[in-house]
């Protein structure tokens, strides 16, 4: 089952690198899913006498599921071909490549495999299955990975909120040194290249191209794909919110990135998990077309992809939620400033030995999309990831290659012992 959770994933890539912010919900206790004793074998659909799986009851009512393969150098193509003629033979379905896929030229879901593999990276698809075949024959076969029903997700940016700002924050620079204590001199320091020549993929629920945050800007601000029908725009903030924090004209941390939008929700498009995987899909995509580029990504880290995650909003041990579990990610805590101008973990922020540093992430100034001048205020750990991953642009601008060295960095340049209220949450005392 996926969770209600919402995590924010940060996908950079270089050479020229990009940067992928996306809302990702992931199950607990995922380990269920795969097979723990020995599984039939996929008959080979060469086989003229082939006997289809038992797909389940005809009045059974058939349901979203996604479905990940396990793969390698080795299999992939093989594992991939019979898996698939194996579906379109006894399902009797099309099969379309989401990255290509006009969604709304589908009138039938129920005849339609929705493939997102990228060749050599991941194998996937999204149908309609019965439970029970599921439960009886899919969720055991040896060559699935994970099967997971694909539910929408009622509440994607729970515990997150927003009050209007009463200031914008202007970057001025340079200084000679960043003060470690208050009063802080209120300058941002950035290198000249502030993130030139990295592409910030922003998948999200689009970005309000119109807002000044995006106007004049060295680097280009584009929406490129959406997965919502033809609806490019952003009519649900939040996809602009963290476009700001990663390269707005003022509000961001590299200016001079290429921000790019990826669209998986909106207010008539209903975040689900399959949304959440075509749009990663789609930037790995991009990375298998310039093999040269370098994409962050859970499974792909050892492939030299940085990976950025919010830590989540419950107040809750963020070693329980996937990625943020995962030793090679980046996992980003909330700070706040209190009245007396200290920082402090938010009440909300979850914490814990898998957490990597904190950032700011409450009461954050960023681009509203009620007009193109409106600036709100936005508190939740999706407002933390994306300051790491603009401060990831501007170290790989700067000639940073690999996710060690990108991690190494934060944790050598983060201000240490500075957060206050861990006292009960033990975590490292690192802020961005």
């Amino acid at each position: 089952m996926f969770s209600k959770r919402i995590l924010n994933i940060l996908l950079i890539l270089n050479l020229p690198s990009f940067i992928i912010s996306a809302p990702l919900t992931i199950c607990d206790g995922c380990d269920h899913l795969s097979p723990r004793s020995p599984s039939p074998l996929i008959p080979s659909p060469s086989e003229d006498d082939v006997t289809c799986p038992n797909l389940g009851g005809t009045n059974e009512p058939l349901i979203d599921y996604n479905v990940v393969l396990k793969t390698d150098a080795t299999n992939y193509d093989s594992v991939v071909k019979n898996h698939f003629e194996m579906l379109e033979k006894c399902l009797q379905r099309e099969r379309h490549n989401v990255h290509e896929l006009d969604f709304s030229s589908i009138k039938d879901n129920n005849n339609v495999i929705f493939d997102f593999s990228v060749k050599g990276m991941i194998a996937g698809y999204t149908t309609k299955f019965s439970k029970s075949f599921v439960e009886n024959y899919l969720s055991k076969l040896n060559d699935v990975a994970i099967v997971n029903e694909n539910k929408v997700i009622e509440d994607p940016f729970e515990n997150e909120f927003v009050k209007q700002a009463p200031l914008v924050r202007k970057t001025v620079r340079p200084v000679a040194k960043m003060p470690e204590n208050y009063p802080l001199d209120l300058k941002y320091i950035y290198p000249d290249s502030a993130g030139a020549g990295v592409d910030v993929f922003v998948v999200d629920s689009g970005i309000f191209l119109e807002h000044e945050e995006f106007q004049g800007r060295q680097g280009k601000t584009v929406v490129e794909k959406t997965f919502c029908g033809n609806n490019l725009a952003d009519d649900n903030g939040h996809g602009t919110n963290v476009a700001s924090i990663v390269g707005g004209k003022t509000l961001g941390v590299a200016n001079y990135a290429n921000i790019i939008g990826v669209k998986i929700t909106g207010k008539d498009c209903p975040l689900n998990a399959q949304n959440i995987i075509n749009g990663i899909t789609y930037v790995m995509q991009q990375k298998a077309n310039d093999p040269e580029r370098k994409i962050v990504l859970n499974k792909a880290v050892e492939a030299g992809i940085h990976f950025v995650v919010g830590a989540g909003n419950r107040n809750l041990d963020a070693c329980g939620f996937f990625p943020g579990k995962v030793e090679t990610v980046v996992t980003v805590a909330a700070t706040k400033i209190t009245l007396n101008q200290q920082d402090w973990a938010t009440e909300f922020t979850n914490w814990g030995k898998c957490v990597t540093l904190f950032a700011p992430g409450e009461k954050v100034p960023v681009a509203g999309i009620v007009n193109s001048s409106e600036i709100t205020l936005d508190s939740g750990t999706s407002l933390s990831a994306p300051h790491v991953s603009g401060a990831i642009a501007l170290m790989l601008a700067e000639g940073v290659s690999t996710p060690e060295q990108s991690k190494e960095g934060l944790l050598r340049l983060a201000t240490k012992d500075k957060i206050q209220g861990l006292d009960y949450r033990p975590t490292a005392n690192l802020l961005l």
